[in-house]
C-alpha cells in the first residue's frame, strides 16, 4: 500500500476576505448604499470569475508566485515568509524602475506599504488555479519546507512508487519560468509564454464565463460596458442572457442611488446638489425610457440568473429591488414621487439601523455631496485591461 502525503493548513482566508471587503468601502464606485452588493457580485463572480475591485494588473498573479518560489528555497519558514515581504517590497521598487507608476501596488507607500499584492491577489490565484487548495503564504511556505524534508526521505526510500505520491507545494508546476529581471526592472508587458499559460488557466478555470470567452474571442474594441461589445452576439445564449440581465439592472437601479442622493441634499438643505440631482434624474429618465431597460424583461428569469450564482440572496433585498423595479414601472418621475421617496428612506434604515444617513443627523453631516454613485460595471474595468493585455502579448509575439 502505497502512503501519501498531505497538509492541512487553517489560514487567513477569512481576514483576506473582511479586509476587501473593508478595501471596496474605499473605492467609491463600489460603495453600497442601498444593500444590492450581493447582486451585483453575483453577476460579476459569474462574468468575470476571480476579478477583484482592489486588483490593478493582470501580471501580478504571476509575480506572487515567482516571488514565493524564490523566497520559499531555502530556510525555515518563519525565514521565507520574512524574505517574501523583502521582496514584494524590492517589486515595488523594481517596477518604477521599468517605467511603471499606474497600477503598482505601494507605489507611493514603498516600504511602509500594509496591504501586499499577494494579499490582494489571493483569491484570483486560488480562482485561475495558480495556486491550489486553501492555504495562506504563511502555509505555503509550511508546505515548501515539509516538502523539502518529505523529498529528503524519498529519494532515500527503497520503494519508487513512493516518490510519486509526494504532495506539490500548492503551486502550479506549469507556471513559465520568471523573468531575469524580475527584481531590477521589470514592467507588467506580458511576456508571450506568460500570455500563453494565462490565456489557457484562465479560460479553462473560468469556463462559461464571460472572461473565459472573450480571452479567445477579441472584439475590435473594448467598450465602456461589457455589453456594447460588437461581437456579444456571437457568445452563447446564456453569456448574452446575463450580460442583458446586467445592462437592464444597471440602468434600473441607478435611479435609486440618485434619488437616495436628492434626498439627502434635500435633508442637508444643498440647494445646488438638489438642482444637480433633479437634473440627473432627468437624464436617467431618458436613458431608462430610450434603453428599453424594462421592456419584456422576465424578473422570473432575472431572479433565476442571479440565484444560480448566489442562493442566499436576502428575500429582504430581493423585496426591495422588486418593489423599485415595480414603481419605475408604473412611474419614472422619481425625483417629486413620495412612494420612491418612502422605498428608498426604508432601505436605508432597514440595512444601516440608527445610522442610516436619512434618519441621523450626524451621520449625514458626514455626508460630502455624493455617494454610492459609481454606475454599476460588474468588474468590467478590471476585466478590461486584463483582456487587454492579453491581446497586445498576443498581438505582439
Amino acid at each position: 500500500m502505497v502512503s501519501t502525503f498531505g497538509w492541512l493548513d487553517t489560514d487567513s482566508e477569512q481576514r483576506r476576505k473582511m479586509l476587501e471587503v473593508v478595501d471596496l468601502f474605499k473605492e467609491q464606485s463600489t460603495v453600497d448604499e442601498l444593500g444590492i452588493g450581493s447582486i451585483r457580485d453575483a453577476l460579476s463572480d459569474a462574468l468575470f470569475p476571480g476579478t477583484s475591485y482592489v486588483h490593478t494588473r493582470l501580471r501580478y498573479v504571476l509575480f506572487i508566485p515567482w516571488l514565493l518560489q524564490r523566497a520559499g528555497s531555502t530556510g525555515t519558514p518563519a525565514q521565507m515568509s520574512a524574505e517574501f515581504r523583502k521582496l514584494e517590497y524590492r517589486l515595488i521598487t523594481s517596477l518604477l524602475a521599468g517605467g511603471e507608476h499606474t497600477g503598482v501596488i505601494g507605489n507611493t507607500a514603498r516600504d511602509r506599504l500594509k496591504r501586499m499584492p499577494s494579499g490582494i491577489y489571493w483569491a484570483a490565484l486560488g480562482a485561475w488555479g495558480i495556486r491550489t487548495g486553501e492555504f495562506s503564504t504563511d502555509g505555503y511556505f509550511r508546505r515548501e519546507h515539509d516538502y523539502r524534508e518529505l523529498e529528503s526521505r524519498t529519494l532515500r526510500a527503497d520503494d519508487p512508487e513512493a516518490r510519486m505520491s509526494l504532495p506539490g507545494t500548492g503551486l502550479d508546476p506549469h507556471l513559465p519560468e520568471p523573468p531575469a529581471d524580475l527584481l531590477k526592472s521589470v514592467t507588467f508587458e506580458l511576456r508571450p509564454e506568460d500570455e500563453q499559460y494565462l490565456s489557457d488557466r484562465i479560460a479553462a478555470k473560468t469556463k462559461n464565463s464571460m472572461l473565459s470567452w472573450l480571452i479567445y474571442h477579441q472584439p475590435h474594441e473594448l467598450p465602456d460596458y461589457f455589453w456594447e461589445l460588437e461581437n456579444l452576439g456571437d457568445a452563447p445564449e446564456q453569456l448574452q442572457d446575463i450580460c442583458d440581465h446586467a445592462r437592464r439592472f444597471h440602468t434600473a437601479i441607478y435611479g435609486a442611488v440618485l434619488v437616495y442622493n436628492l434626498l439627502l441634499a434635500r435633508k442637508s438643505d444643498k440647494l445646488d446638489y438638489v438642482e444637480a440631482y433633479e437634473d440627473e434624474i432627468d437624464v436617467w429618465r431618458h436613458e431608462l425610457a430610450s434603453s428599453g431597460a424594462l421592456d419584456s424583461w422576465s424578473r422570473t428569469e432575472w431572479w433565476a440568473t442571479v440565484r444560480r450564482q448566489n442562493p442566499g440572496i436576502r428575500m429582504l433585498t430581493v423585496q426591495f429591488v422588486d418593489r423599485w423595479l415595480n414603481l419605475i414601472r408604473i412611474d419614472s418621475d422619481v425625483a417629486s414621487s413620495p412612494r420612491a421617496a418612502e422605498l428608498i428612506t426604508a432601505r436605508e434604515r432597514q440595512i444601516k439601523s440608527g445610522r442610516a444617513r436619512l434618519v441621523n443627523q450626524a451621520a449625514l453631516d458626514g455626508w460630502s455631496g455624493s455617494s454610492g454613485l459609481g454606475r454599476l460595471d460588474y468588474r468590467w474595468s478590471i476585466a478590461k485591461p486584463y483582456l487587454q493585455d492579453l491581446y497586445n502579448a498576443r498581438s505582439a509575439s
